[in-house]
């Protein structure tokens, strides 16, 4: 029987059993926030801190209260109820769909005018060619999208997207969402159930008011300078701060400009979007970067604005470069990761750190599976050999050996980069490697380095788990990154501005930037007792017990008494610093506020 058939059956069968098993509660919505995503679009070809394309293509808190939130005050990733499924899948070697592998865009909700994306992201047997399995989507039975998965990502995961498919304006409400694998039933082997193979889901669109309403209505605006065409979408942070990016952005082509010794050939096409993505944004053919102002990921502006410069850069001289070493030069330029740093001394404290368990890589491990590996790892020890090559031959022979090294030289990535080490400095990788290693251990290692190393690396695994589980479509194994021209033209600007931003949102993204800024102020003792606190908040469901994170919970209550979305806070002691802006104005003000008993108070602003 077609599988499509077999909707309506499963439909049926599944909902009377979920009316038996539910008593007076409504219709359940998807909640898109809740699954984690494999990265998305094969075909915007980014490549980011952390993306995982190819291309040229990757920034004190002392608490007094002794009293405790309950669990029930943190909601859970998923607030809203799950929806009716199907049956999961128990067969590995079974073609089959969950509705955790169903993800709408934009995130976390859906208004009326939003043009709907779907990411898909199915088990699909080894066996089985990703292209050969189609899939129907359909809304109030009426199909909206359809045709092949994409690809498998580097991870395995099959995956499909279906850009701009569905078109909400006008249509609030409830609305019946169906998928459906092979519908036509054409894959036998490796497809014996064909129950699993669909999706059914109810999820509603909502009625855009008070900053959703803003968000609809928001447009791209354009300034075109020396070096860029800079686009932002109203109403953002990046729109109210265009004055300072736009020479920021002029200073950052620059400083790539000289140091790869490259004229720019046109104008780039920079966005500035109002979300953390990734590591902080992502370049493939047009420059990608997240502006916030509440940016929990971390990292200088300045280097991140290099880093995506250098991977737009490079493609004149070196389009078939690969990603190991795309990112180690982009980190070179930038003059290191996230801020300034010496970057030999760097990754002499990555080996040393080696023997924590938490630290250097084989080389041919790294170049051959480079995004997979812990992100901080990979491209510092990127940029420090990348940092060797060229102070051993200088830029024109690193140059020439960058622009060489290509996929099709050699089985494996790191042979081919083997290949290009013979050819342009005599010397094997195995060689390189072993050289470079005995150079950097041929002197002692700064421990304020190596305590800044590991606070960076456990930062952002903090805050990498924060996402996975409150803000999974931002996780730099998990963005969708559209084509940024593309979302100007088809897309909504809401694609790349909305994000979650629920109490439990807030409160740990303040603590992460907090743990962010200590760090980048050396108090490696303070960031490490915030991230205790985010740590257990993330591995307790989102129950906020320890007085810490009770004080930023209530400095974010108290703050939106009034109105106030809080960016940053610097607690002591009693008393608390934060930025805020208050809807509908996105100007940053200061507060000052004040813990009176188990409450805080807004003092000045």
């Amino acid at each position: 029987m077609p599988k499509l058939a077999l909707v309506i059956l499963a439909i049926i069968a599944f909902g009377l059993t979920a009316c038996n098993r539910t008593t007076g509660a409504s219709t359940p919505t998807l909640a898109p926030t809740a699954a984690p995503i494999a990265v998305a679009n094969p075909q915007s070809n980014p490549t980011a801190p952390g993306s995982p394309e190819a291309a040229p293509v990757a920034p004190t808190d002392t608490l007094s209260p002794t009293d405790t939130v309950a669990p029930t005050d943190a909601p859970s990733p998923s607030p809203e109820p799950s929806p009716t499924i199907l049956p999961d899948p128990t067969d590995a070697s079974d073609l089959s769909l969950n509705y955790t592998d169903v993800v709408l865009y934009p995130v976390p909700l859906i208004y009326a005018g939003d043009k709907v994306t779907f990411q898909l992201l199915p088990h699909v047997p080894d066996f089985i060619p990703v292209d050969g399995v189609n899939v129907a989507i359909l809304v109030d039975g009426v199909q909206v999208a359809g045709g092949p998965l994409d690809r498998r990502n580097w991870n395995g995961q099959a995956e499909g997207v279906y850009e701009w498919a569905w078109d909400t304006a006008g249509l609030s409400g409830d609305h019946r969402i169906e998928v459906v694998l092979d519908p036509s039933d054409a894959i036998q082997a490796g497809d014996e159930d064909p129950l699993n193979n669909t999706v059914a889901i109810t999820t509603t669109v909502n009625i855009p008011t008070g900053q959703a309403a803003r968000d609809v209505a928001a447009q791209w605006e354009t300034l075109e300078t020396n070096c860029c065409v800079i686009h932002v979408v109203s109403g953002t942070a990046a729109a109210r701060d265009l004055g300072t990016l736009a020479p920021m952005m002029e200073e950052a082509v620059r400083q790539v400009s000289s140091r790869m010794d490259v004229v720019p050939s046109q104008k780039l096409q920079v966005y500035f979007i109002d979300r953390v993505v990734g590591q902080g944004g992502f370049a493939g053919t047009d420059m990608v970067v997240s502006y916030v102002d509440r940016r929990y990921a971390g990292g200088g502006l300045h280097e991140l604005l290099v880093h995506e410069a250098t991977h737009i850069l490079d493609q004149q001289f070196a389009p078939r470069r690969i990603s190991f070493l795309a990112e180690g030069l982009a980190v070179w330029v930038s003059g290191g990761h996230y801020k300034a740093e010496n970057i030999p001394a760097r990754t002499a404290a990555l080996v040393a750190l080696g023997k924590e368990g938490n630290g250097y890589v084989p080389l041919a491990d790294l170049i051959n599976n480079f995004y997979p590996v812990q992100h901080e790892i990979g491209y510092l020890e990127a940029a420090g050999l990348v940092s060797w090559l060229i102070e051993r031959g200088g830029w024109t022979t690193f140059k020439n050996f960058y622009s060489d090294v290509s996929a099709d030289d050699a089985p494996t990535l790191a042979g081919a980069v083997d290949v290009n080490l013979q050819r342009h400095y005599g010397m094997t990788l195995a060689q390189a490697e072993a050289d470079w290693l005995a150079g950097l251990g041929s002197a002692p290692v700064d421990p304020t380095v190596m305590d800044d190393l590991r606070t960076t690396i456990r930062y952002y695994n903090v805050a990498r788990h924060y996402q996975e589980l409150y803000d999974p479509t931002a996780h730099y194994l998990s963005a969708w990154l559209p084509h940024p021209t593309q979302v100007r033209e088809f897309g909504n600007p809401a694609d790349l501005t909305r994000r979650p931003e629920a109490e439990i949102n807030v409160t740990l993204e303040l603590m992460l930037s907090s743990a962010d800024a200590a760090l980048r102020a050396g108090d490696y003792a303070r960031s490490n007792v915030i991230l205790d606190s985010v740590s257990n908040i993330l591995a307790n469901n989102g129950a906020i017990i320890d007085p810490m994170a009770t004080s930023y919970l209530r400095i974010v209550q108290s703050a939106a008494e009034f109105g106030y979305e809080l960016h940053s806070v610097n607690l002591d002691g009693n008393n608390a610093q934060a930025t805020a802006t208050q809807a509908p104005r996105n100007n940053l003000v200061n507060l000052v506020m004040e813990q009176r008993g188990p409450n805080w108070v807004i003092l000045s602003h």
